[in-house]
Order: C-alpha cells, then structure tokens, then sequence
C-alpha cells in the first residue's frame, strides 16, 4: 500500500473534524451533544478561620499588667489552701505585691480582709471555708473551684475595663464597624495599644508605701528613660546600660536605683518590660524593651495611681 492509500485509510477510521473526546457521543443513538446536561458544579464553601481552625480564643487578650494581677492573685490564693491561714507580707519587702493586693480590692472590696500587724500586713481571703477545702496538690494546674471562681470574677472584671477603653478607642478613630469583627474573633483594632487601659487605683491603706522622695525619682526615672530611647532610636536596650544611663542622670545607690526600676517594670509592664529574664539567666543579658507610643505625661499621669 502506497503513503498515499495509507494516509486516506487511516482518515476514513478517523472521525470526519471530530474530536477523539466527544467521538462517542455520536455512536450514542438519537442523541445530540447539546442535550446532555452536565451537572453544575457544586460552590466551594470556604470556611471561616474559627471554622478551619476551632476556637482561637475564648477571651480577650488582657494587658500584660491585668495578666500579672491575676498570677499574683493566683499565688495567693495557691498559698492560701496550702497553709489554710492568714498570710502575712511585710510591707518593706513586698511593696509592690500589697498595691497588688489593693488594686484587687478595689476591684472587689469583699475578696481580703487587711489587718495591720507591726510593719506587716495579715491578709485574710473572705468566704474560703477551709475545712471543705481538697488536700493542698503542689503540683496541680487547676486550683479548687471556689479558687477559679474568685479569680474568673476579677477576670472579668478586668476584661470589661478592657473592652470598654476599646469600644472608646474606635469611636475615635471612626472604625465602630470593627466591633463586629473585635466580638466574634476576641481581637482588638491593630493600632490600640493595650497600655492606654488605665491602671486600677489601688484602695487607700492606712501607710505610705512610697515616699514623696522616692515618688519623685520614680518620675525622673520615667523621664530620662523615654528620652534615652528616643534619643537613640531604638525599642530595645541592654539591662545593664539603662541602669548605668540612670545612675549617671540621677545621684542614687545602685540597689535603690534597681528597686525603683523594677517597680516599674512589675506594675506597668506594658510600658516597660525585660523580654528575657529567667531565674537562671544574668542581669547582664537581660534586655528592656520600651512601649515606644507611650510618653512622659502619660506615663506620669499613670504612676499617680500607686501613690498617695
């Protein structure tokens, strides 16, 4: 057979200008292409992030101040069911834990009972029935629920302070439609910053934890602070350096001078905060970092509410 009759032959098995993947549906009898309805495609249902990926938060992310709150309350109470008696503090050397305690009072002024005993403080949980209370587990995560009750309440309480400085937020910047968004996913406007919540005033003890000296060395410390990172542009500085930068600007003991500054990095550490301490690790690698939108009047304004 010549290329010829082999190229003609090979055509006629061919389908005459159809295509191998609809030849089929001519062998099919008194049926047209046109006819044959193909199913419509099912919509994709994209899912949501909570969907996908389960709860991404149950609450609301707290400031790191209203976070520390609750571990010192959380301490306390732990203690309390380990001992199941009155805890004392002396006021000297726990002066930042008894505004702590005062700030949670204030939240709710039925939580202790304070009594002033020489230069301590006796520290009595109210409604804590210790003869029901489990056998005291070192160990355990969870506390008793009459535990996790006291300190779901302030929590709370807290979350709606919270809230509330949001809410007030976005109506300044005109973003209300956000609110929506803020409720169902427990997240808040990209730019609030959660150190503009204000700082709870602690309840009015019958003493001066801070005296009108060591106030005013508190400010200044705020002060040169802020500028000495805004001078050199930066958010993050070694430990070690603040504290020289500080003795060198202000005539103080080196001990007084960590004192202070760690009164302020425990009580307003949404301000100030050292991102790596550990128990283990030297003073000499620890590293501040500074809130670089907070400023002198504002910070000062918030110190005022630890003294008296």
């Amino acid at each position: 057979m010549n290329s010829y009759k082999l190229i003609k032959t090979q055509q006629e098995n061919n389908t005459n200008g159809e295509d191998e993947s609809t030849r089929h549906l001519n062998e099919l009898p008194d049926t047209k292409i046109s006819s044959i309805k193909v199913p419509p495609i099912a919509p994709i249902n994209f899912l949501s992030l909570r969907e996908r990926f389960g709860q991404i938060q149950d609450q609301y992310p707290l400031p790191i101040k209203f976070q520390q709150l609750l571990q010192t309350m959380r301490n306390i109470e732990q203690t309390f069911w380990k001992k199941r008696k009155p805890l004392t503090y002396d006021i000297k050397t726990n002066a930042i834990k008894i505004l702590q305690i005062g700030q949670l009072l204030k939240l709710d002024k039925d939580l202790y009972e304070i009594k002033i005993v020489n230069k301590s403080i006796e520290l009595i949980l109210n409604d804590i029935p210790t003869e029901n209370l489990p056998q005291f587990q070192p160990f355990q995560n969870q506390l008793p629920v009459i535990f996790e009750n006291r300190i779901t309440s302030i929590r709370n309480k807290l979350d709606k302070l919270v809230q509330e400085t949001h809410e007030n937020y976005l109506k300044l910047i005109q973003q209300e439609s956000f609110l929506e968004h803020s409720k169902e996913f427990k997240i808040y406007f990209p730019t609030f910053d959660q150190n503009f919540v204000q700082d709870i005033t602690p309840i009015l003890l019958p003493f001066q934890i801070y005296s009108d000296e060591q106030q005013d060395q508190i400010k200044q410390i705020v002060e040169i602070t802020i500028k000495y990172f805004n001078q050199r542009s930066v958010s993050f500085i070694f430990y070690n350096n603040l504290v020289q930068h500080l003795l060198n600007k202000i005539p103080m003991n080196k001990d007084i001078m960590e004192k202070l500054l760690m009164f302020l990095i425990k009580l307003q550490p949404d301000f100030l905060q050292i991102t790596n301490a550990k128990k283990e690790q030297q003073k000499s690698k620890w590293i501040v970092q500074i809130n670089k939108l907070s400023t002198e009047q504002k910070q000062i304004e918030q110190l005022k509410t630890y003294f008296y």
